[in-house]
């Protein structure tokens, strides 16, 4: 009896983990073989082995090696504004007001746009000649007559901070549903003991957001490491290539150059830099939590 609920079982299961073989598993094992050989589709229409001469070519790559660069100043900067973005809007909506449901949809609404609306809302918003935004920030003297987007100066911070404005309310549900579990006893003693509403926030709020502030950082950060879509519409990785992160390298690796192997090398790099990362960041805070 046992043996038919367990096979019973592993029949149930069978579907999901051929679906997974199929969408998830295959196509990581095919970039691997991918990423060992040679296959530049206007020479060659299959691949050709070419053993460890991509990854040579990809450690000498300084192209590359600057997308690398410019894709964690992106990733840190992204991450760091959802988290300061996201804790002011969580703290916001813990407050009771009746304007809540109002503003909950309003601030989870970029969340929800899909990228490419929220893309061309931002270049239409910081054009340089019809922009809104960019004219109220020109007649206040904080931006020039040209567009942020085609500043090489300027243009990775302003998608950055679009990037933060769209991911910014994953941050805030995750902020605020912790919020919501904080008993108000703890705030009550505090009051009691005479700590104002800053000392409050350091010594109680702060400190029980940590936990979930690191898994959100991690996920967040992952996201922004591969980000494509919204960089490749603002700026396509200009000007001059100011915006050129890994992903939008990558990407012209692949449809621009048609070298098929070199994208696969470097996709498989930035697996093994994210898989690097997460194991170390999770083996800190697993460390943490133990101490």
């Amino acid at each position: 009896m046992g043996s038919r609920r367990s096979a019973a079982g592993y029949l149930f299961f069978a579907p999901a983990l051929i679906v997974f073989l199929l969408v998830g598993l295959y196509p990581i094992l095919y970039q691997i073989y991918l990423s060992f050989t040679d296959w530049y589709l206007l020479r060659s229409l299959t691949p050709v082995w070419y053993g460890l001469d991509g990854y040579k070519r990809l450690l000498a790559d300084t192209v590359l090696w600057e997308s690398f660069l410019r894709t964690i100043i992106w990733t840190v900067g992204t991450v760091a504004l959802e988290f300061v973005i996201g804790l002011l809007f969580a703290l916001l909506l813990n407050r009771r007001s009746r304007i809540n449901a109002i503003l909950s949809g309003l601030i989870l609404l970029p969340w929800v746009a899909p990228s490419i609306v929220v893309a061309y809302t931002w270049r239409w918003l910081l054009d340089g000649q019809y922009g809104a935004l960019h004219q109220v920030l020109y007649q206040f003297g904080l931006v020039g007559e040209r567009s942020l987007l085609v500043d090489p100066s300027l243009a990775l911070l302003a998608v950055t901070a679009v990037s933060a404005w769209k991911g910014a309310p994953f941050m805030t549900i995750a902020l605020l549903a912790t919020l919501k579990s904080i008993p108000e006893e703890l705030y009550e003693a505090a009051a009691v003991d005479g700590a104002n509403l800053w000392n409050q926030f350091r010594f109680i709020t702060f400190p029980l957001l940590i936990p979930v502030s690191v898994v959100m950082s991690l996920i967040l950060g992952v996201l922004a490491f591969y980000s494509f879509d919204l960089v490749w519409i603002m700026t396509k990785g200009g000007p001059t290539d100011a915006t050129l992160l890994l992903g939008v390298y990558l990407f012209r690796q692949f449809f621009e150059r048609n070298e098929l192997s070199y994208a696969a090398t470097i996709g498989v790099a930035m697996l093994l830099l994210l898989l690097a990362f997460s194991s170390v960041y999770l083996g800190l805070l697993r460390k943490r939590q133990t101490a």
